[in-house]
C-alpha cells in the first residue's frame, strides 16, 4: 500500500467510525446518509475510498486504465440517466418495453410508492416483493411461506430506510425513486439457477453461472475465465445452443445503449427469465489478480466513446418521459480526481 492512499483510507476510517457511533443515536431513516455525509467530503472520496480499500492504491478517475478505475469513474465523469432506468426494478421494464425481447422479466403484479399502500391479505397466491433501489431486498411470498403483516412490518424494519447508493458509493442508484413492487414469483425460488452475461457496448463477451463458473466468449480473453478461483466452463455446461442464442440476443438488445453492463437471466422449470440488468457487479472495487487480467479486462473499455453513451442514455430517458439529468456526477476536470477527492 501507498503511503498516500494508507493516509487517505486512515482519515477517512476514521470519520467513518465516529460517524457510526453517532448516527446509533439517530432515527434508523436518517443513518445512512448521517454516516455517509460524515465520512466523505464529497463523492469522489466516497467512489475512490471503496477502490482503494481494495487495492491499496489511488485510483485515478481522470485518466483510468484499469476496469475498475474506469467503470466507478464514469460515475464521476460521466453520469448516465440510462444507469438508473436500467437498475430500477421497475423502471427497467419499461426500457425492455423498447425491444422485440425473446426473454421477459416475470410479469408485474403492483407498484406501490409508499409501503403502507401494500396489505400482505390482498397479495396472490405466490409473489415476490422487492424495493426498487436496493440488492438483495426482497421478500417471498408462497403457500410454504406466507406474508403474514407481522413479517412484512419485519421485512420494512430491515430494508426500507436502507439508502443502498450509500453502501459503496454506487451513484446510480442515487436516481432510482424508493418503491416496493410485486411481481411473479418464479418457484422454487430456493435454487433458482442464474447466468449472467457480460457486455460491452452492446457486445457479449462472458458468461457468468455462480457461484463460481466462467465462460469467454472471445478467444483471446479465456484467461478471464479463472479469474480470482473461478473456473472456466464449456458453454454446452452452461446452456443449450437454442438458450444461448436466446440470451445473447436479448443482451445485446438491453446493453447496445449502455457502455457496459451484466445481463443477469434465471432459469425455472426449464424456462429462462430476465432477471436484472447490473450496471455495478460486485460494485466495480476490485481489481483482478494477478494484475494482468486487470489491465486485460480494461482494455475493452474505449472511454473515448463514454459522451456517445450518455447521449444515447438521455435520449432514451426522453422516450420514456423520464428526466435525461443526472443528480450525481458532473466531476469532469476536477482536479481532485486523482487524488481521491483530497
Amino acid at each position: 500500500m501507498t503511503p498516500a492512499c494508507a493516509k487517505v483510507l486512515s482519515d477517512v476510517r476514521r470519520r467513518a467510525l465516529r460517524a457510526h457511533l453517532r448516527a446509533a443515536l439517530r432515527p434508523r431513516a436518517e443513518r445512512d446518509r448521517f454516516i455517509y455525509d460524515q465520512t466523505f467530503h464529497n463523492d469522489i472520496e466516497a467512489v475512490a475510498f471503496f477502490l482503494a480499500e481494495k487495492t491499496g492504491e489511488i485510483p485515478d478517475f481522470a485518466t483510468p486504465k484499469t476496469y475498475t478505475e474506469k467503470l466507478r469513474g464514469q460515475f464521476l465523469t460521466h453520469p448516465n440517466p440510462l444507469m438508473a432506468i436500467a437498475a430500477d426494478k421497475v423502471a427497467m421494464r419499461d426500457y425492455c418495453a423498447l425491444f422485440d425481447l425473446p426473454i421477459q422479466p416475470p410479469r408485474l403484479l403492483a407498484v406501490h410508492d409508499s409501503p403502507h399502500t401494500l396489505d400482505p391479505r390482498d397479495l396472490p397466491e405466490a409473489a415476490m416483493i422487492k424495493i426498487s433501489d436496493g440488492c438483495a431486498m426482497n421478500l417471498l411470498h408462497s403457500p410454504k411461506t406466507p406474508v403474514t403483516r407481522r413479517r412484512y412490518r419485519r421485512f420494512l424494519r430491515t430494508f426500507w430506510h436502507i439508502d443502498h447508493w450509500r453502501r459503496h458509493a454506487e451513484l446510480h442508484y442515487r436516481d432510482i425513486p424508493k418503491r416496493l413492487l410485486v411481481e411473479e414469483a418464479l418457484l422454487p425460488a430456493e435454487d433458482i439457477p442464474q447466468l449472467g452475461v457480460y457486455c460491452v457496448t452492446g457486445t457479449p463477451y462472458m458468461i457468468f453461472a455462480p457461484p463460481a463458473r466462467m465462460a469467454a466468449l472471445r478467444p483471446e480473453l479465456a484467461p478471464l475465465e479463472r479469474q480470482n478461483g473461478r473456473v472456466s466452463t464449456p458453454l454446452s455446461d452452461l446452456a443449450s445452443p437454442e438458450e444461448l442464442e436466446r440470451m445473447l440476443d436479448t443482451a445485446r438488445k438491453l446493453s447496445a445503449a449502455l457502455f457496459h453492463c451484466r445481463v443477469d437471466f434465471m432459469r425455472v422449470g426449464g424456462r429462462l427469465y430476465l432477471g436484472e440488468i447490473t450496471l455495478s457487479p460486485r460494485g466495480h472495487h476490485d481489481w483482478l489478480e494477478p494484475f494482468a487480467l486487470e489491465r486485460m479486462r480494461g482494455d475493452l473499455l474505449d472511454m473515448s466513446r463514454l459522451p456517445e453513451y450518455v447521449e444515447k442514455g438521455r435520449t432514451i430517458a426522453k422516450a420514456l418521459n423520464l428526466s435525461p439529468d443526472t443528480s450525481y456526477g458532473h466531476f469532469a476536470g476536477d482536479p481532485r480526481l486523482t487524488t481521491a477527492g483530497q
